[in-house]
């Protein structure tokens, strides 16, 4: 790591030199190993190291940025000149900035040199569990796609202002998609994921069978009827339908493009009260955990929404300029591109209900286990179908549902929501509970 923050500093003095107010470098270096699954079989397996270096500079207020997918010396001069010569044709941004250092906390465990030497024979034995543990389980299981990933290497910055920065990490991923096929009956789709930074933290086996579980039992499908009423939100579902809007809208880039429908709401109530929010990019073995962001700025826990009070949008260092005030550490990106914003490890707060207590507080409702279909970032409002669920009647499941419409609005739903689980699922970085929603519009037939 020292090296790669040593040939930053040598392109920050490069861009400096060529006149150059302020530059910053982001580099990074990685390996991944890669095996995905594909109609019941293994359909590639490859590894491939990777590497590259990006370059913002700033001269007179105009922004340039340049990137390479290489960190060969003998390519910074003629990066710096690509930059500078954006720089020189872009518009004045008295907003433009490239952040001070601030002080970083120290993280372990985001590196595992197992996951760094483990061979892809592994990665790909890894993956042919996956696929036998959801077969095993039924003759009547397919497998649409899936498979495990595998991902090494170390990120750097080093800008103009003295901040340095270097970590190194690693991470497993395993997903899995698919249904159930009964002669001429094909079952709800079905989409379950896992992941740790460190090999013993990643399940194969109980993946597989949740997955397999959940499409046998929706076998049977049939339609429930029309009605408004109670939709019992998955984790999975919840990513799908509610998150999108909502992570849309406090993103501050959004927010001052008179983009976002919580724009001036800071400090007003703009959700149920059970609803809390949080983005931790400091969790413990969080999948998106790092102790800092693209610009080199702090990562910390940040509350988003408290009681359902909206607590903070999320900056990085332009959109905090702006406002004269200091970056949430929410840039976003690689080194491919300038920073954006993004969250980290996003935590719905538990409630304190079981799901089959959830279950049981419904008269009538639909349990939506996947959903496809669209959210409008901008309006919150949605609709699709539910491709997995389950019609309730009377606080149980009566039958799987099929030819099922939802719809509604996902700024009105938070608003909604009468009941969160206490168990959270995780989904990608998410950490997600089972939320229950009224009002919410069903269309079956």
């Amino acid at each position: 790591m020292a090296e790669l923050v040593d040939r930053l500093e040598e392109l920050v003095r490069c861009a400096l030199a060529k006149g150059a107010d302020q530059a910053e470098a982001f580099g990074q270096g990685f390996e991944d190993r890669e095996v995905w699954l594909e109609s019941n079989r293994i359909k590639t397996a490859k590894s491939h190291p990777g590497e590259g270096i990006g370059l913002r500079v700033i001269r007179n207020k105009r922004l340039g940025f340049a990137s390479d997918n290489n960190l060969d010396e003998a390519n910074f001069e003629e990066l710096c000149t690509k930059a500078l010569a954006l720089a020189s044709a872009n518009l004045t941004d008295k907003f433009q900035i490239i952040p001070e250092p601030r002080k970083l906390s120290a993280l372990k465990g985001l590196y595992d040199p197992r996951l760094a030497k483990l061979p892809l024979k592994e990665v790909i034995a890894m993956a042919k569990r996956l696929l036998k543990a959801a077969k095993d389980y039924d003759r009547r299981v397919t497998v649409d796609s899936g498979g495990v990933f595998v991902n090494t290497g170390e990120k750097a910055i080093f800008n103009s202002n003295g901040l340095a920065a270097s970590e190194q990490g690693s991470s497993i991923t395993e997903m899995i998609m698919g249904m159930a096929r009964d002669r001429n009956e094909v079952s709800s789709f079905d989409f379950q994921f896992d992941g740790s930074l460190r090999l013993t933290g990643i399940k194969i086996e109980p993946l597989a069978r949740r997955f397999a579980q959940n499409v046998i039992r929706s076998l049977g499908a049939k339609p429930a009827r029309s009605f408004t009423g109670t939709v019992l939100f998955s984790p999975h579902a919840v990513a799908e339908t509610l998150l999108f809007p909502v992570t849309f809208a406090i993103n501050a880039n959004n927010v001052q493009k008179g983009m976002s429908k919580l724009a001036g709401k800071t400090g007003k109530m703009i959700a149920s009260t059970k609803l809390t929010i949080v983005d931790d990019g400091l969790l413990k073995d969080g999948i998106a955990s790092s102790a800092f962001d693209r610009e080199g700025q702090p990562h910390r826990k940040l509350s988003i929404i408290k009681n359902g009070k909206l607590a903070t949008y999320l900056y990085n260092s332009y959109t905090a300029n702006r406002e004269g005030r200091a970056s949430t550490g929410h840039a976003s990106g690689g080194y491919r591109s300038l920073p954006g914003i993004g969250t980290t490890n996003l935590v719905i707060s538990p409630g304190e209900a079981t799901k089959a207590q959830l279950i049981r507080d419904i008269k009538e409702g639909i349990l939506v286990t996947r959903f496809s279909g669209n959210a409008n970032p901008i309006s919150g409002d949605f609709s699709g179908t539910v491709k997995g669920g389950f019609y309730i009647k009377n606080g149980k499941l009566s039958h799987p549902v099929t030819n099922t419409m939802i719809a509604g609005n996902v700024f009105d739903a938070i608003g909604n929501i009468s009941g969160i689980s206490k168990k959270l699922t995780k989904v990608y970085s998410y950490l997600l509970p089972y939320l229950a929603v009224e009002g919410i519009s069903i269309t079956s037939g």
